[in-house]
């Protein structure tokens, strides 16, 4: 039986408020790709992640909430060097979005009148993201010309397969493998499907790999969003797929696709504001309003449909579940009253990245 790992790092991490970690944890609950990845139970969450001295190694981290962030406990095989310890740290910090800035969102979304049910239930989340750039990247890959849960299964496979894993009080955590691993297995077909897809998922991750992680995160995001596009088997959506949800990169979205507009009709009524609009109003937030609506729609939607019990810690009971008897919902243009019917967001929180 395999010897536990023992704590060995202990920390807080600071959050650009508003930040709020139980959130974080409904968000991390229902985003299917991910389902089963980390364990929750209470107020803190246990995920596991690649040695950063040792790939074949994992670390479990412990993430429970802090005053003005999270609290961080990382549970590893022996002690860790200090630029080990804040490679973990960085990790936690980018899987959790907590260097996220949204006070620029939050300014523009309390002047759409259409945001007031949604920002009570959604302010102090940040964007939960992919843990690393070789887990969304092989994600994405895999939903090219398939749906959400094969991609998302087939996801699984390759950690239970290929990942590195470590026990914590008797419960085995598994990490999703290193970009290095991926592209040093042979034949890719018996995780990707088939030869097509195969193929493509080999060309996706040579192409991320010979692009430096840390210019991706901090470039010029058209310069970036160009790159990505460079490399053969990634189109429009996954590029801004990558960008948004691994990266925490806001900038654009791919709000004239089907699954965005449908979030815009559920929250303005029809007829939903134009991509155009959307993106003159939110500017480089769009990413921000796409994710943040989606996940509060969702969220109201689940609220309605639960037994009307208070949840400790919720506000949605005391604001954002009744839908307004009218409402404007683009101030600069008249708009006909929606209908009563609920909003809708299709697939669930995580719905709208299925690609079509």
């Amino acid at each position: 039986m395999t010897d536990d790992l023992q704590p060995r790092h202990r920390t807080r991490l600071a959050a650009t408020a508003p930040f709020t970690l139980a959130r974080s944890l409904r968000a991390m609950s229902g985003f299917a790709p991910c389902a089963g990845d980390q364990s929750v139970t209470g107020d803190r969450v246990r995920k596991a992640v690649p040695h950063p001295g040792r790939a074949t190694e994992a670390v479990v981290v412990d993430v429970g909430p802090s005053d003005s962030g999270v609290d961080l406990i990382v549970h590893a095989s022996g002690p860790l060097r200090a630029d080990e310890s804040a490679a973990v740290e960085r990790t936690v910090a980018d899987w959790l979005g907590l260097d996220d800035d949204l006070s620029g969102f939050l300014a523009i979304a309390r002047g759409d009148p259409a945001m007031a049910r949604v920002l009570p239930i959604v302010t102090g989340l940040h964007q939960v993201r992919f843990a690393s750039l070789a887990e969304g990247a092989a994600y994405f890959a895999l939903t090219q010309r398939s749906t959400q849960w094969y991609a998302a299964a087939r996801k699984r496979r390759i950690a239970a397969e290929l990942g590195p894993r470590g026990t914590v009080d008797g419960v085995l955590h598994v990490a999703f493998p290193t970009l290095d691993t991926l592209r040093g297995c042979g034949d890719l077909v018996e995780y990707a499907g088939n030869g097509q897809r195969a193929a493509r998922l080999r060309q996706v991750l040579d192409g991320i790999a010979g692009l430096d992680e840390a210019w991706l995160r901090a470039a010029p995001y058209d310069e970036v969003r160009r790159a990505l596009l460079a490399v053969p088997g990634i189109g429009t959506f996954t590029a801004h797929a990558v960008l948004l949800r691994v990266l925490g990169r806001p900038d654009d979205v791919p709000v004239e696709m089907a699954q965005f507009s449908r979030v815009a009709g559920a929250l303005y009524g029809e007829p939903a504001p134009a991509p155009a609009e959307l993106r003159e109003r939110y500017g480089r937030w769009i990413g921000w309003w796409s994710y943040l609506t989606r996940m509060g729609l969702g969220w109201l939607a689940a609220d309605r449909r639960a037994p009307r019990v208070s949840r400790p810690g919720s506000r949605a009971s005391a604001a954002g579940c009744a839908r307004p008897t009218r409402w404007r919902p683009w101030p600069a243009r008249r708009r006909p009253t929606p209908t009563r019917r609920g909003p809708t967001c299709p697939g669930g929180p995580s719905g709208p990245w299925r690609r079509r």
